[in-house]
């Protein structure tokens, strides 16, 4: 408490400092205004405002718009922080909502019909895993997934971590042959990974599901209707999950 206290103070002098600087150069120019224009007090008078205006005015202004700066960057990195998940890299459920809130914004000012799906994935013994192995196998896992995910789908396509064990993957814009297309590609590059966890291979049991929409976005919606999907994908197998499709909003 000493040292807030005595940080504060110092805060204080500081703007007395300033306040009592600013008035004795305000008064200083105004006198050398009316001493040099003697005959047009008027004059003076207007050219000392303008002075004090832009010396004492300009500073602050710039101060402020660099302090403006600076606050957004650091706005703009705490959210890319809280929007990141830590342990995949793949952006968090408040990541996409915030994505998600950008392309809808873009598609009503632009007018053109916003269409996609949504497809989910869930590691189902990702406790099994972290019981067996230790927490950071099961991290490893997760990026395993993560990666998998990532290079199995579009450029354009967003994963996101949605949560502890699952992901959501965002095909912004797919038809529905597009979107078949990927949940296919990424069914089978899932069904065929293989993990091993400090040397020893282990079975992974994955789900896959998703569903069509067409319109505006109701993740929530979307999200529990794609779990609701899901049905467990084997490398034996070489039929993928049907995406259902969520009626326009």
């Amino acid at each position: 408490m000493p040292f807030k206290a005595q940080k504060d103070w110092r805060v204080v002098r500081y703007a007395l400092t300033g306040i009592v600087g600013f008035a004795v150069l305000a008064q200083l120019l105004t006198y050398l205004s009316l001493v040099a224009l003697a005959d047009s007090p008027h004059i003076a008078a207007v050219a000392a405002a303008g002075l004090v205006s832009l010396l004492l005015g300009a500073p602050l202004i710039v101060l402020a718009a660099i302090q403006s700066r600076r606050a957004e960057r650091f706005r703009n990195q705490v959210n890319h922080v809280v929007s990141r998940d830590s342990t995949t890299g793949c952006i968090t459920a408040r990541g996409l909502v915030q994505h998600v809130n950008g392309l809808e914004r873009r598609h009503r000012r632009s007018g053109d019909p916003f269409q996609g799906a949504l497809i989910h994935v869930r590691v189902n013994n990702l406790d099994e895993m972290a019981a067996g192995f230790g927490p950071q196998w099961s991290d490893e896992l997760l990026q395993f997934v993560a990666s998998t995910i990532s290079t199995s789908i579009r450029r354009e396509d967003i994963v996101a971590r949605t949560g502890p064990a699952s992901f959501d993957v965002l095909l912004s814009g797919a038809s529905e042959s597009d979107a078949n297309e990927v949940c296919v590609r990424l069914s089978k590059a899932l069904a065929a990974s293989h993990f091993a966890a400090d040397g020893k291979t282990v079975e992974l049991a994955l789900s896959v599901g998703g569903v069509l929409f067409e319109g505006s976005i109701d993740l929530e919606r979307l999200h529990r209707l794609a779990a609701s999907q899901t049905v467990v994908i084997a490398e034996e197998s070489s039929s993928s999950p049907e995406l259902a499709r969520l009626p326009s909003a």
